[in-house]
Formats: C-alpha cells, structure tokens, sequence
C-alpha cells in the first residue's frame, strides 16, 4: 500500500462516511475476481495460509495475487532459494487458484552503489530484472501464467526516483525474457497507484501510462495494471473522479494501437479501523460494491483483486493492517458478505 492514501484528507473522509452507511448488496462480479495480500500474505504460517486461501474460495475468488519478491529469492547472483514462493503457490494452485505472480524488489547485488532495503530500489542494469523475470517464469512453470511486472513504479514508495523511462526499461527486459520461459504467459506491467501529479515525487497513472508508451512500452505488455482505489468515496460519489484514469488509461492505451488489450484492476479496496485515512465497515462494502459493480460494466477490464481478504494486524490505528475483508480473526466485516453475495 502507498501515499495513495494520503493524498485523501481526513476531512473528506468524515463527510463522506455519513453518506455511507449502508453496504451495497450483490454487486455483479467482474470477468474473475481475485485478492491480493501483499507480502504478509508470504509470512503465513500453512494452517492460516490454507484458511485464508479457503475463505477466499468461499466468495468465488477464483485468483490470487502472489509477490514473487526477487530481493528474497537471488539474494546472490545465480542463486535461488524458491521455498517460500513455493511453498504460497502450491498452496494456491491446490486450492483451484489462477496465480499473478508479481515480480518485484531489489536484491542489494543487484543495486550498484550503496543498497537499500527499501523496496524503492532499482536495479541498476534492467537486464539483471529481465534474468530473474526469465528465471521465475522458467521456474513456476505451468502453476503460474501470469506475471505482472513490478508494483506501482509512479510513486517513489516502490520505485525510486520515479522515472516511467527506466520503469520502461524493466518491462522491455522482463517481457521477453517471461515469454521465452512461457510462450503462453500474460505479461502485465505494473500496476499503478492511484494517485495524481504531485511536483517530482508522483505521476498520475495516465501521464506514466504514457510515458511509458513515449518511452518504447508498445509491444513489451499484454495487458495493463491499474489500482484505481476511490476510497473514502464509491465511484459514483467520487468528487476527484479517481475511477475515470481507468477510462483514460484505455484511451491512451488504444491510440497507442493496444485497444485490443485489457486492463486488470490489480489492487482495489478500503482501510476500516479508527486512523485517519479509514472509514466505517459499511462504508468498505458499499466502496468495493461500486467498484465491482463498475469493473464487471467495461468491457475492457479483465480480472480484478481486492485487496486484501483478511486484515495483516490488529492495530485499528494503523490503516495498512485493516484492508481486509475479514478481521484478522477471521471474522467477517459487510464488504465480505457484499462480495460473496455477487
């Protein structure tokens, strides 16, 4: 998760929860419906693992968004520890999932100059990326088919500095590489924040989207990635208009020849708890109500993830632990029943 959120001013949070008291019921589903977790998802322990995994079964998610976290697995040049990715996806693929794996951070080798464990890091040479894309994708095999290539690159929280041309440069070096491995892969790029202009520290999802087709991204993806989160507002109600860069993404992506492709919505939801970028459970279910509801309308958009299935904490303060739409007990709050009910 990112300053998405923080770009929301708790002031309009407030207002709007009066506005949504009541969840939306039976939003109609999207063309495949999946949640992500992030990296704690990859710190389960097997037994809360396969629960979560079958509480997700139980609401018709028929994919799952897995971190496939390079930094972890190469921590020296040629040398792979799998296990733990392993370990998720086959529980995954068990449990009857379609898995996204998401290729992403920086082992320090890999970095040039002073590392950073921060998962801002760049590889200094694009090509080391497109190596381990080729090796992952060699690795997973027929248990992964998609790949989306990096994690929001437009804000300097996972990409930093932002920079759509050495972003661009990953993708030309991961897309072939992925292919070669797994002639029949969908490679998407990364999905991007929700976010807008913001002097050199951020890029509007539109303006990166194209920069990165000024930048040779043409021909080097199969799908695009957004994360269009509206949150404290639904769709409809939204005054920052956050779901239209969906509609403006595709319309940068068909003059530039790819109209025939989908957008995958990878990341969407709402924090609940008591922080200051929260808002009310009923307020979480008729926010991901609408913006299913929206998805399954546009013919263009393809799979789509909330995030997340179950809150990664207990600390109501901290937004991040509180995406889920179970309680971290398992317990399920309005959006989960909203879910289930489409």
């Amino acid at each position: 998760m990112t300053l998405r959120s923080r770009l929301l001013t708790v002031a309009a949070a407030a207002a709007i929860a009066v506005g949504l008291s009541s969840p939306v019921a039976n939003a109609a589903p999207p063309a495949g419906l999946g949640f992500t977790g992030g990296a704690p998802f990859l710190t389960l322990d097997d037994a809360t693992l396969n629960n979560e995994l079958g509480a997700g079964r139980e609401i018709g998610a028929s994919w799952v968004r897995v971190v496939v976290n390079w930094a972890a697995i190469e921590t020296a040049p040629g040398v792979f520890d799998w296990g733990n990715t392993d370990r998720v996806i086959n529980a995954a693929t068990a449990q009857g999932y379609s898995v996204l794996a998401v290729l992403g951070g920086t082992p320090g080798w890999a970095q040039g100059g002073i590392a950073s464990p921060l998962p801002g890091a760049v590889p200094l040479d694009p090509n080391t990326f497109g190596a381990f894309a080729g090796a992952a994708a060699a690795h997973l095999g027929d248990r992964v088919d998609s790949y989306e290539v990096w994690n929001e690159p437009n804000i300097p929280t996972f990409f930093a500095p932002v920079d759509a041309a050495r972003y661009t440069g990953l993708l030309r070096a991961a897309y072939p590489a992925i292919h070669n491995a797994d002639a029949g892969a969908t490679v998407l790029s990364a999905g991007l924040a929700t976010t807008v202009n913001f002097g050199a520290w951020t890029v509007a999802p539109v303006t990166f989207l194209q920069q990165m087709y000024a930048a040779g991204a043409g021909g080097f993806m199969d799908a695009v990635a957004l994360h269009p989160y509206t949150f404290p507002f639904t769709v409809e109600n939204d005054p920052n208009g956050q779901w239209a860069q969906v509609d403006q993404a595709y319309g940068t992506m068909a003059a530039n020849g790819d109209g025939g492709k989908k957008i995958w919505i990878t990341e969407l939801g709402a924090p609940t708890g008591n922080g200051p970028m929260a808002v009310t459970e009923d307020a979480q279910a008729a926010i991901i109500g609408s913006s299913l509801a929206k998805a399954s309308s546009l013919p263009y958009v393809g799979p789509v993830f909330v995030h997340s299935l179950r809150d990664s904490g207990t600390d109501p303060a901290d937004s991040e632990q509180n995406y889920g739409l179970l309680r971290s007990d398992f317990s399920a709050k309005p959006a989960y029943d909203v879910v289930r009910g489409s």
